[in-house]
Formats: C-alpha cells, structure tokens, sequence
C-alpha cells in the first residue's frame, strides 16, 4: 500500500512532536532534581493556633509551603494577572510577551518590562544563573521552560512558583511574604496587599513596601495605605528547647519536620510556666541557683504542653541554651516512688506482697555492704525507729528506701527503669549500687516526667511523643493507686516535711521531691489524673550551692503551673484517685503495722491485699492497767541511744549480727591506736546469753543487750557467735 507525500509527512511530523515532547520530558535536568530537594520553612503552631516559630531553610531565608488548594484563588487571580495573564494558554512561552516587551524597552531605551512567563521566572529560580540577559541565556530559559511544561501541570508549575518566588528580606514564597511584610497568615490579606506583594517580585528593592512605599503603590495601582500599612514583621522565636528537640528527633529518624506542625503545647502555659520558673531563680540567685528546666505532659498521650529547657536562652553566661529538660542531673529523692512500686510488685511464691503499705521499716542506723561499706543518713540527721512503708516514702526517709532495694537487687530494679525509659541510668546506674534508691544515678526530666505519669495512669507507660514507642503496663494498676494514695497523703508526708502548704491543692494530686549532690540539683514532680510536671532546679556550671535550698521552689513551680492547668481545665474530676480493686482497708495499729488490737492506742485504716493474713499486733501488751510496748530486737541500739521508755522482745527473731558486716575491711590507724575499735551489735537469738569466740578463742560471754567491741588488729579475723542453740559467723580483715 502506498502512503502519499501528504500522509508520510504528517507521520514524520507526529513522529518529531513526539519525539520532541519525549526528549523535553525525559532529558536529564539535573538543576530541576535538585530544585524538587529543596527545603521548605517549618511553620510551628500551638494547640490554639498561635505561631511558635517559623524555621528558616538557609542563613535566615524563610520558605513555607502551601499547597496550591490552601492558596486563596484571590491570590492566584492576582499575581497570574501582574505576571503572566495568558498563563494557562501558553507552552511556556509568551512570544507576543515577548515581543510586546521589546517594543516597550526598545521606546523607553531602556528595560521597563520582561516578556518572562510565570514557567520562565520559575527556571530562573531552579537556576539562579539563567536569569543573565544574554541572548544564549534567553535561549536557555524557553527550552527549560518547555522541559517544565512536559514535566508538570500548569497547577504544578504555579504551585511551585508561588511558593518559592522570591521577595527579597530573607523571605520566599507567598505564605512567607504575607508573614514578613504584612505579619499575617496568607488567607488574611486584602485586596490591595496582595497586588502589592505581586509587584514585588519584579524589583525586590524598588518596590518593598516597607522601604518605598509610594513606588510599590503606584506599581500596584493601588492606594498608598495598601503599602504603608506594611512593616518588618519579627517572627516569634518561643519553645526554642522544645522545637530544637523535635528537630534533633526528625533527624534521627532520618526524616525532617513536615512543612507545617502543630504542637498539642500551649503557649500561655508555656509563657505562665516560664514566669514562674524565673521567679524561682530570682529568689534562689543568692544560692547560686542559676539554671533551671520545666516539662509539663498531658497524661492522656503524654503529649508535651510546655517545654523550658532554662529560665533565659538568651543568657549565654549560665548556658541559657543548653536543655536542662535533657541533660543528665541526680534527681534525688524523686526516684523512690518507682522502688517502692517494684517492692509492692514483688511478691512470695504464693503471690503474696512482700512490701505493702503497713509494713514496718526500720529507720535506723545500718550499714550497708562490706568492702564498699554504705551507711545512709536521712535528710536531718534523725532516726525514726519503726516507720510504716506508707510513712517512709510520704516522708521520703533513706535508710527504708537503701533497705527495700538491697533486699530486691539493684539489677532487677535497674531492669525495672530500663523498662520505665531510663536509658540514661544504662550509663551510670550499675556504678550508683545501693545509692540508686536514693536517686545517685543520672537521669533527666524527659525520662522522669512520664514515667511519674504511669502512677496516674494506672500503671501504663508512656514515652514523651514522638519517640516512636508503644504503651506498655509497667506495674498493676492497684499498685499504681497505692502509691497515688500514699503521695497524696498530708499525713504521711508530715514526718518528714510537716504539713507544709506547698502540696496542699484542692483537686487530687501527687508530690515527690528531692535534692542531690549537696542540693546542686532540686527536683520536684506533681501529677493530677490529667497533667504530670517535673522541675529541675540547679547548676550547669556544677558550682556549689550555697546553704540548704530544699526543694521547695522548684516544688512551688510545679503546684502553680498545676493550679493553673486545673484552673482552666473545664469539667474538673475532683472525686480522687481511683481505689485499688484487689486490696481493701482495715484498721491497724499505726506503731506496728499490724492488724490493730484492743489494746492498740493509736490506729490508722491501711489496705491489704484480699487473702493477705497477718498477725494481730504484738507490739503493745496490757498489763493491768498499763499499756507496755515491747519492740522487736532490731530496735534495741535506737532505743538505748534514744532513752525511749519501751521494752525490747529481745527473743521474737532469730540470731543477726547487725554490724560490722561479713567480709568487711577496716583500716589500722597509728593516730589514737589506744582509742580504735570495731563495734559489734547482735540482735534477736532465744536465749539471753551470747558466747563470742575471736579467732578460734573464746573473748565474750554477753547478757543483753549484745553490743559490745572488738580489737583493731592487722589481718583477717573470724568471729563466731553462739546463743543456745543458734549460731552465727563474720569475717572481717583489717589493713
């Protein structure tokens, strides 16, 4: 079959558009590639909407993105209109433009007018060089102009100008424009704004409205109050700590921040939070407290409402940038509560509690370890005898907290926090050892806000947002209700705080503090069902602190910052925390711990776990009418050092050598050799006499009570001893 010349030709000429439209999709355009990288503004907003900030891309330049649908048609109509009125009816190129401009700029002998179409003005900003006025370089923009017309949609390619256009003030794009030379949101612009910030583009400097107004006007043809109401916008710059966080976490991820973000945080809280946490450092000036942090949370997702990485980022002196939130400190006291949740959690091999709210603790004197030898003081240098667990962690006591974590194990309580999102303890927490329960390991706020949230969250665990990691039941929800119960309890807590008003608020709340390393570090964390705040108080720069601060200021802070929340909160639950459902309350004596008898002077109510059964108490006993109270032989140095007037069962617990320790070290000493000595103190055993052999060599027959000395001679010695039918053995060296 034979094709005419007509029809050969019309198939040669499909063939070359086809060819043409193939070469100008598909050919390489590396500058184009790289353009579609580019990155774009972050814009930051609160859970009210209200600008956080606005992250620049490049040396201060800020880019946003919005997507064309989210451009008002206003704006479209206005700048396709100023720059390139046939644009959805050209191929890139606006030859009548073109020449029209010619004419124009050949009559005025000089440039008054570019033929350049919205495509065109957009390959000179994928490359900056194009834009050179040479004839070659003219040439170059219409073919990569046809290369953007095969390769994009006319609302692809607008999208694209729109947003990255430049105006000149280290601002690009529409969106950033509006902000920068009017200081609103792109869908709040007039009429006549608009027109004006179209004009911009073609003369950055001559018609910036901020700088000549009057040439921007007459550009616009719009009147001069459009242009004069112009000015330098100055982008807000709040939760610098908070979003530097969210950057670091994009990173990590591999990822970056989207092009717009908005926080569940809340700038009038982080403003009020930040008033507050000023005030305090104010106050703590004299005590050389020069930094401080807050991490407010919603517990419901454990979102974040307020961020203060320290009091002033601009204070340069004190580290004003550095994120006290996530730097590693010493929190003290404030750790307990997660030790005596892991006690309560721990049970015997019939499920029974080994730790429970009523149980007697001993606070006094003890020596912990053997060659690393430990002995723990409480904050005021006081010894408190028999405590109920409840009171101990209330009234934050030490020697109860180092004795219930000897008793678990450091490692199961380092795996515990580990599960509980202390990775930082991974560094430093097997060095803290019995130290651990009184908070010697380093953690930082981000780590103990939440994981103090899963008390009122009935014992779930929930990281920080963002981390990428799942809810997860840590501990019981009945041992969560315990402990809420007993860090919200003013009567426990007055043994060791008194009934200080810092804690006291009208809604249900928890409180822990503490103070570490000779008070540089203070900690304060409260809770009520809905928020969790933690508060860190101390020094960067590691200088001692003058006096005794407590922890009553960073306390102070967080009561306000929760007084606040509660405040606004609307429907407020004031009905309490939850009652643990597998535990009830009975009546117990509150010396003891035991279930109360008549003879019993002072009783408090106390849960129980069902089918726990404990003895009735045996501490007081009558004797006609007088009530004596017969301690348990642990006691027996306490009360003899503190003239208490009380009776010691000295034969209701088996033999134990309460100190020294086994394979203790001690070390001769020439100075005062006369007056060395190692103590030696013997509780319980059955019967009232104690035969002691010193290295195979009968030295002591003992009445009550054991307590007596042994010599400080060099070497290893081994003492036995022997109370009828018991027996028990030491040894010990001296270096």
């Amino acid at each position: 079959m034979k094709i005419s010349k007509q029809k050969l030709a019309a198939i040669i000429i499909l063939f070359l558009i086809v060819g043409l439209y193939l070469f100008l999709r598909f050919s390489p355009y590396p500058a184009f590639e790289n353009f579609k990288q580019q990155n774009y503004s972050t814009s930051i907003y609160d859970c009210n909407g209200q600008l956080v900030q606005v992250l620049p891309v490049d040396d201060g330049l800020r880019r946003e993105w919005t997507p064309l649908k989210k451009i008002p048609s206003e704006v479209k109509k206005i700048f396709i209109n100023a720059e390139d009125k046939r644009f959805y009816f050209h191929w890139g190129v606006d030859y009548g433009a073109i020449a029209k401009a010619a004419l124009q700029n050949a009559k005025a002998k000089r440039i008054v007018r570019g033929g350049s179409t919205i495509t065109m003005q957009l390959v000179k900003i994928i490359s900056p060089s194009a834009g050179s006025r040479t004839f070659s370089k003219k040439l170059s923009d219409i073919f990569n102009a046809y290369r953007l017309e095969a390769r994009l949609t006319k609302n692809q390619i607008l999208e694209l100008y729109l947003n990255s256009v430049p105006f000149g003030m280290n601002c690009a794009g529409v969106t950033s424009a509006a902000r920068s030379f009017y200081g609103t949101e792109l869908s709040k612009l007039s009429t006549d704004q608009i027109k004006c910030l179209s004009v911009i583009p073609r003369r950055p400097v001559a018609y910036n409205p901020i700088q000549n107004p009057k040439a921007c006007a007459d550009c616009a043809s719009v009147p001069l109050e459009a242009a004069a109401s112009a000015y330098l916008y100055e982008y807000p710059f709040y939760m610098p700590h908070y979003v530097n966080y969210l950057k670091k976490q994009a990173i990590d991820k591999n990822g970056k921040l989207p092009h717009t973000l908005k926080l569940k945080a809340n700038l009038q809280l982080q403003h009020y939070a930040e008033k507050y946490l000023r005030t305090a450092l104010e106050q703590s000036y004299s005590s050389r407290i020069s930094n401080g942090a807050v991490l407010v949370i919603d517990n419901s997702d454990c979102s974040v409402l307020a961020w203060i990485g320290n009091g002033n980022w601009y204070d340069s002196q004190n580290g004003g940038q550095l994120d006290g939130v996530l730097i590693n400190n010493q929190p003290g006291s404030s750790m307990k509560p997660f030790l005596y949740a892991l006690g309560i959690e721990t049970t015997d091999t019939d499920g029974t509690p080994e730790y429970y709210p009523s149980k007697i603790m001993a606070d006094i004197p003890t020596e912990f370890g053997s060659s690393k030898l430990y002995m723990p003081a409480n904050f005021n240098n006081r010894f408190n005898g028999p405590v109920r667990l409840r009171v101990a962690l209330a009234s934050s006591l030490n020697i109860p907290a180092v004795s219930l974590l000897n008793d678990i194990g450091v490692n199961q309580y380092l795996d515990f926090l580990y599960d509980l999102g202390f990775d930082s303890l991974r560094e430093n927490g097997k060095q803290a050892d019995l130290g651990l329960s009184l908070g010697a390991g380093e953690v930082n706020l981000a780590e103990l806000v939440p994981a103090f949230s899963m008390f009122v969250r009935d014992g779930k665990y929930l990281p920080l947002e963002y981390s990428g990691k799942s809810e997860k039941q840590i501990i019981s929800s009945d041992t969560a209700r315990i402990i809420c119960s007993i860090l919200s309890d003013k009567d426990s807590r007055a043994l060791g705080f008194g009934y200080t008003q810092t804690f006291q608020t009208d809604y249900p709340s928890i409180f822990k503090t503490g103070t570490a390393n000779q008070y540089q570090n203070i900690v304060a964390l409260g809770a009520t069902k809905r928020y969790t705040v933690g508060v860190w108080m101390g020094n960067f720069s590691g200088e001692t602190v003058v006096g005794k601060t407590g922890s009553s200021l960073p306390a102070w802070v967080a009561k306000n910052v929760l007084d606040n929340l509660e405040k606004n909160t609307p429907a407020r639950d004031n009905t309490g925390f939850e009652e643990p459902e597998h535990w009830k309350k009975i009546r117990i004596c509150s010396l003891s711990g035991m279930p109360a008898s008549q003879d019993c002077p002072a009783t408090v109510y106390d849960y129980v776990k069902d089918g726990m059964k404990l003895k009735q108490c045996q501490w007081h006993q009558r004797k006609g009418d007088e009530i004596l109270i017969r301690y348990p032989p642990e006691y027996q140095t306490w009360i003899l050092d503190n003239k208490i007037s009380a009776q010691i069962n000295y034969n209701s617990a088996p033999l134990k050598i309460l100190t020294p320790q086994d394979n203790a070290i001690f070390y001769y000493s020439n100075l005062n050799s006369d007056f060395q000595a190692i103590p030696v103190q013997v509780s319980g055993g059955y019967e009232n006499t104690l035969y002691v052999i010193y290295d195979e060599t009968e030295y002591a027959a003992l009445s009550r009570p054991f307590t007596f000395s042994l010599p400080v001679e060099k070497g290893q010695h081994t003492v036995h001893f022997t109370c009828g039918s018991e027996t028990a053995a030491i040894t010990y060296q001296v270096k």
